[in-house]
This record gives C-alpha cells, structure tokens and sequence, in this order.
C-alpha cells in the first residue's frame, strides 16, 4: 500500500472516530456549551410506536424516557424536517437528562410518517389528536409543554387555543400568526422565504440541494407556472399564495389560515417565546405576543438572530447570549411550569431584548422602549442623490424643494443586501443570499439607487421601535414599487443594513387592503415602514436611506405593470421620480432620549 493512501485511510479513520465521539459525547457537549448544571438522570432509551390519526392515517412517534422515572413531565415535539431529526432527538436526549419524557413525531407525509404532505392543512386536527393519544399515556405526570422552532411552532400555534388541561405551556420560537407579512409586503410576494421553502419541501422529501431550482423558481414568469417547472409541482398551496397578494383576498379569512390569527387572544397557558431580530417571522410573532391571552404570564426573548438563532451579516456573536435555544431559560421555564419550582433568573411577564453587538440584555415589561419618541429628519437635495457622496438627511423638515429621477428595470434588479425576511441561507447556502446586518458597499455603484445621508451623529443613539419613511413620488408605470434600505454607516466606513421596506403604488400604506389604481404622472404618497428594531448607533456614524425599486430575492421584481402579479409573462422599464422638500420626503426614526 502506497504511504499517501496509508495516509489518507489513517486521516479518514481519525475522522470517523472523532465524529464518533462527538455524536456519543452530544449530550454532554450541549451542558457543558450552554453552562447547564450536571445531568440528574440517564436516557432509559427510544422506544418507537404509530399514533393512529382520526381519518386512520398512523403518524411515526418516538418517546425518550428518563431512566428511573415511571411517570415524569414530557415535552411534545412535532417535526417535519428529516435534516433536523438528529437535532431534536439530541434535544429529547437533553431533557432526558434532566428529568423530562420527551415524545418526538413526524408530522403527516413527512419522514416516516403516512398520508399526504399538505403544509398547514392537517396541523391542527392531527396535533390535537396527538395530545388526546398523549394525555392517555402511563408515563406522563400530568405535566405536558409543547416545543419547537419554525414549522415546528407552526404545529404548536394550531392547537393553541384547545389545549388539553394537561398542556401547561408552549415553547414556540421563530413563528407567530398572523401570516400575511411573513408572505408579503404590500403586494409585494418573499422568494427567498415562501418559494425558497416550497423549493426545498415540495413533497415528502427535503431537498438540500435544490439551490438551482429555487433561483429558476423565483426568477420565472409567469410566477404560477413555476412550481410545475422547477418545484415538482404543481403545488396547490404555494399557488394560493401567489394568487393572493392583498390583504384583503379571501385566502387570508378562511382556513387554514384564518383560525391562526385569531388564536393567540385565545391562548390561556403561559408562553415563553424566542424570536430573532433578523428573523423573516418576526412581526406575527411580535403581534401574536402582544395580543397573548396570557400575555402577562408569558416570555419573550429576542435576540440579534437570523432565522437558525444565528447572528450574521457583518456582527460577531454575543458571548453567553444563548441563541435560539436559549436552554438555561428553557429548563428553568419548565422546572417552573411543570415542577412547581421558582423562576430565578427572569419573571412571567418580561420581555428580553438584545441588540446588535451590546453586551448585555435590556429587561422590561415591554418592547419596544415604551420612552423612544418619534424624531423626523427631511430627505435634501435630491439631485446629489446619485452621487457617491449623496443627498442628505437634515433634522430640520423645510429643506427647499428639489426632485429627481432614475430608471427602473425589473429584468435588472438591484440585489438584495442582508435584511430580516430572508430564509434560503438555512438551506441554499450557494444562493449567496446573506441575512442580518450585511455590508451594503457604495449606492453609487448603480444608477438605479438613491442615497441620502445624515451628518455625523453627535451622541449614542439608540433605536427602539419601528421606522417610517414617507414618500412622494411619479411614475410612468400604472404600478410600481419603492424599495428603502435605512443603514448605519460607521467612521471607518462600513455602512451595515439597519432595515429594508417596501411599498407599491396599489399598495402605498398600511391602510390599504385592496389594491389602488394610479394614473402614470400622478404624484402619489407612500407610507414605508420598517419592521421594529432594536439597535445603538455609536457617536460618529451616519444614518443613511438607499432608495430604489426592488431588492431581488428577498422581493419579487414588480413588473411595472397593474394587475395579479403571478400571471404576467413580461415586464416594463419605468423611469421613477422622487419628490423632496415641503414635507413631501420625511424618515422618522424611533430614539430613546
């Protein structure tokens, strides 16, 4: 045998039995990362069973045990992602060890489980079937908590409001209902959210590598057809959506949907909630939150996390922030709720909060900061726009008017840089799609951007709460949209996303719930607004407004012509006008004096 392929058996041999220890050793690994105390009990073992659903249909259940407990507390886990098998049955693993039952399913269609595969449908009936098979079973005490992320709240929130008397509290992190602003944004439909996961979960079986397909998807037109072309399809539900771009369609008031948003008012457990500042999901989890039925008995934690409770774009990690598991809380939480024990390091109630790159938590009743006031700075000489240097942000709101123009091409969109509704990073990593805080470079680079920027902050200022950038614009198109970043850009130069939001002429502010008609040439006012944030800008930094018309995946690419947006095979160049002084271009900014 040659010494290089002696060497490389040696390497792979050393390799598999690292991974050999570190997958025997996971458990531990988990305690000893998350600074949890020692374990109190050892795993009893997997034992595998079918749970029969109502119309007959068996769902694959797991149930992790406690060695040494005949009944214990346990915690329900319904999943529908096979990549993260390993992940939750570490987790089950983990509250074996310190005492808990865990009971790990896969939903219907998904993994090992019988029927059909249809998102969100069968979530509820099968999930409280579930709990009536659970609450039945001799190894539980009485004490049942439901758990997960993602999709895996999504099955938490179904069953919310029907809770069996044995369910003491649900843990659902990174989701909340309503659904609309998870899938749109003023008309606007969220690839790198909706059709990347319909590209990685058409049917019964998750695809990884589907990052080719989810691009020709998302870059289709017509947008119906694409599912039949490149997602397996057709795919009904990913279809209702993209025929559903307002607020106001039916499909947004019947089911399944409907029941979601009228649920957490409904909820009487206590809820301990985490969620990610960069998370595509997290306004209808602020909202579900605050409109809690237990919302006063109830956590939430909030973090600088993308979507997999990481941070990216350009922060570094917060040192014993936790993440998205957040186990320390978690095992307390449930100690409390299920055992009877004190809550020691946190209360019912409370809201946690941590901002980018700050060091510790911001703890209150409520976020965001109840004392932030509005502030409002003027958008300024618009024809310095599309210069490196740009236009300006002026604290004072009568700058003298001015305008300018620039032309918008959809088959030319202005790429997408960072931002919170975002979600193919979890899986396409080849996409190239970044979330979070991501450098955003000089707007000057393309003709199609505007940038206005602020004189250099004279103090920390701290943001809390949720931005507003009002707008007066002109369009040749019948419709369009308008696109705004707002971004702090530091002494040595970095300019780092704070927030992206979007509006379209049949679609210019929150209000509107069905689609307007415009006149091209008109002047017209548009509402954007920011989602909440939470955020200090240092002394010396610069606040600045990007200003275009699309940011391609996070948004689809507006047409520039009227009507459903799903059905148009082409598109139109439009040259898009921007109106400034007299009140007719104004940012206002949440800042905690």
């Amino acid at each position: 045998m040659t010494h290089p392929r002696r060497a490389a058996l040696v390497l792979s041999a050393s390799l598999l039995v690292l991974l050999t220890s570190c997958f025997l050793s996971r458990f531990e690994l988990v305690r000893r990362l998350h600074d949890l105390p020692e374990f109190s009990h050892s795993s009893a073992g997997v034992e595998e069973t079918w749970v029969t659903m109502r119309d007959g249909v068996r769902l694959h259940t797991e149930v992790f045990r406690p060695e040494g407990l005949e009944r214990a507390p346990t915690v329900l886990i319904r999943n529908p992602y096979d990549a993260m098998r390993i992940l939750e049955r570490t987790r089950c693993g983990v509250l074996n060890r310190y005492g808990y039952a865990c009971v790990l399913q896969d939903v219907r269609g998904r993994i090992q489980s019988e029927g059909e595969w249809v998102p969100l449908v069968n979530e509820r009936n099968d999930g409280l079937d579930t709990l009536d098979w659970l609450v039945k079973q001799p190894f539980i005490d009485g004490n049942i908590a439901m758990m997960g992320p993602s999709y895996l709240a999504w099955t938490q929130w179904a069953v919310a409001d029907s809770l069996p008397p044995e369910v003491k509290t649900i843990l659902p992190s990174v989701f909340g209902p309503p659904m609309y602003s998870a899938n749109y944004e003023r008309g606007l439909f969220r690839h790198d959210v909706i059709t990347a996961w319909a590209a990685l979960m058409p049917h019964g079986v998750t695809r990884m590598g589907a990052d080719n397909e989810y691009w020709s998807a998302a870059t289709h037109r017509p947008a119906i057809d694409a599912d039949t072309l490149y997602l397996e399809g057709p795919l009904p539900w990913y279809r209702a959506l993209l025929q559903n771009p307002a607020p106001s369609d039916p499909y947004w008031t019947t089911p399944p949907v409907s029941p979601l948003a009228d649920v957490p008012p409904a909820v009487k457990v206590p809820v301990f909630m985490v969620g990610g500042l960069f998370d595509p999901f997290l306004l209808p989890q602020l909202k579900a939150f605050e409109t809690l039925g237990s919302r006063a008995e109830s956590v939430l934690i909030l973090g600088p996390w993308n979507h997999l409770g990481r941070v990216s774009g350009e922060l570094t990690e917060p040192e014993g922030a936790g993440g998205l598991f957040q186990w320390a809380m978690t095992l307390e939480w449930l100690d409390h709720i299920l055992r009877g024990a004190p809550l020691r390091t946190f209360s019912r109630g409370e809201v946690r909060v941590l901002g980018p790159d700050e060091a510790s938590w911001r703890v209150s009743t409520s976020w965001p900061a109840p004392e932030a006031a509005p502030q409002t700075w003027a958008l300024a000489d618009a024809p310095a726009a599309q210069d490196c240097a740009g236009g300006a942000l002026l604290p004072t709101l009568d700058p003298p008017p001015s305008e300018t123009q620039y032309v918008y091409n959809p088959d030319d969109p202005n790429p997408t840089q960072g931002g919170a509704s975002l979600l193919s990073f979890a899986f396409f990593q080849r996409v190239g799609v970044t979330p979070g805080p991501a450098e955003q470079g000089l707007s000057c680079e393309r003709p199609d951007v505007l940038t206005f920027k602020s004189a250099p902050l004279t103090a920390p200022t701290r943001l809390s709460g949720a931005a507003r950038l009002t707008l007066t614009v002109r369009s040749t198109a019948p419709d369009t949209a308008f696109v705004a970043r707002l971004i702090v850009e530091g002494e040595d130069g970095q300019a780092h996303l704070i927030r992206e939001a979007a509006a379209t002429l049949a679609f210019p502010d929150e209000a509107t719930q069905a689609p307007r008609s415009y006149v091209p040439g008109e002047e017209a006012s548009l509402e954007l607004l920011f989602w909440p944030m939470e955020w200090t800008l240092p002394q010396g930094a610069r606040l600045r407004i990007d200003l275009s018309s699309s940011s391609f995946p996070a948004l689809h690419n507006h047409t520039n012509r009227a009507g459903p947006w799903a059905e148009q095979t082409g598109a139109d160049i439009a040259t898009q006008t921007v109106l400034l002084g007299e009140g007719r271009a104004e940012l206002t900014l949440p800042i905690v004096p």
